[in-house]
């Protein structure tokens, strides 16, 4: 007999390991409980891991890229938030409570790693973001080379290698550049809903609104706002009457360089809606008022459309070609707004009410002690 039986000896289960790879790829997993912040931590660890976390779907509600004076700014509407200062041999970096700084003299070191930190955002091939703001007050006019910041989000854009998922594009600019046209170039145009762009200057080429013009995602794009004080009205006639909801900021009517009489130009911009039956809005507002006689001549010209005299102010109605819609046309000294067959009153008012405020201020960013 035995001296030990199998009832007295205790057997210790053994549990089995369970191996990170395998947590991650638990349906769903990632994408209700790991935020951002331990997404880019865990693509840190391995190649394995980094490829399992790129096929995640990662929805990102605000994604913010902010270059303001020596600043760069990553962030989101949530609590993931990446600091960067160029300062004098080299580039200091906070994240959340961690700060470090990297010495180097050479910009385009310092560039390669804003550019690693976003790509590493962009890249996700399921990444969907509601809005992507991305705001400067930097110019490139006395310089020989766009600012760092600007030089990484180009860089960065260039090479995401498929179109990113945004539905709503912010774009507040100092200067708009060569920059805008490479991220807006990236974003898949079916997906994209709203363009909201503001500029103080715009350096680019000549051609800049007939290069916007070629884009597919301009083609498809539905609603849009864009403060420019250099678009014309000629501009206007050409590139943007094809949008179902538009707000545009101008100067004047008055183009320095076109030399076109407003009271043609106006007609040439309302027979080019004329063509636009899914015209819900296009509202032009300038700094600087209409002059008088040019105001009289485009009212007199109007006057046709007028047929129960009503005494002015009120809406001009425009027939549309063979067709029972109307073109309703309001003109006044600082602005001109058409109405078209699919406009629906208090459906755009808060789009309205954004164009309508003055340029929004570029906010510093809070580097207080860094």
């Amino acid at each position: 007999m035995p001296l030990v039986s199998n009832q007295d000896v205790g057997v210790k289960e053994q549990k089995p390991k369970v191996m990170l790879t395998q947590i991650l790829i638990v349906p769903d997993f990632v994408e209700k409980y790991l935020d951002i912040d331990t997404r880019l931590r865990l693509r840190k660890t391995c190649k394995t891991i980094r490829e399992i976390i790129n096929e995640k779907l990662l929805h990102i509600d605000g994604l913010n890229y902010n270059f303001i004076g020596n600043c760069i700014d990553i962030s989101t509407n949530e609590d993931f938030k990446v600091l960067y200062k160029i300062i004098e041999g080299g580039l200091r970096v906070r994240y959340w409570d961690r700060e470090k700084v990297i010495n180097t003299n050479n910009d385009e070191e310092k560039v390669e790693i804003i550019q690693q930190d976003l790509m590493s955002i962009l890249c996700n091939e399921k990444l969907r973001i509601d809005t992507l703001r991305i705001e400067s007050n930097l110019t490139t006019s006395f310089n020989k080379k766009p600012p760092i910041g600007m030089r990484a989000l180009r860089n960065t854009f260039i090479q995401v290698p498929n179109k990113r998922n945004v539905r709503n594009l912010e774009y507040f600019v100092y200067e708009v550049n060569e920059a805008f046209i490479v991220t807006l170039n990236t974003i898949d145009p079916v997906h994209l809903k709203f363009l909201y762009l503001s500029m103080q200057f715009l350096n680019y080429s000549p051609g800049f609104w007939e290069d916007l013009n070629n884009l597919e995602q301009w083609k498809l794009l539905k609603s849009l706002i864009v403060r420019c004080p250099q678009l014309t009205v000629s501009d206007i006639t050409r590139f943007f009457t094809h949008f179902e909801n538009a707000h545009l900021k101008i100067r004047s009517f008055y183009g320095l360089l076109d030399f076109t009489l407003i009271h043609n130009s106006v007609m040439e911009l309302k027979n080019k809606l004329l063509q636009n039956f899914n015209l819900k809005q296009l509202k032009i507002r300038v700094d600087m008022e209409i002059r008088d006689s040019d105001f009289e001549n485009i009212k007199a010209s109007l006057q046709q459309y007028n047929t129960n005299n009503t005494p002015y102010p009120f809406w001009f109605s425009i027939p549309y070609p063979d067709s029972d819609k109307k073109l309703e046309l309001l003109v006044e000294t600082k602005m001109i707004w058409f109405k078209g067959p699919c406009y629906v009153e208090g459906e755009e008012d808060t789009e309205e009410e954004e164009v309508e405020d003055e340029m929004l201020p570029l906010i510093p960013l809070n580097f207080n002690d860094f």
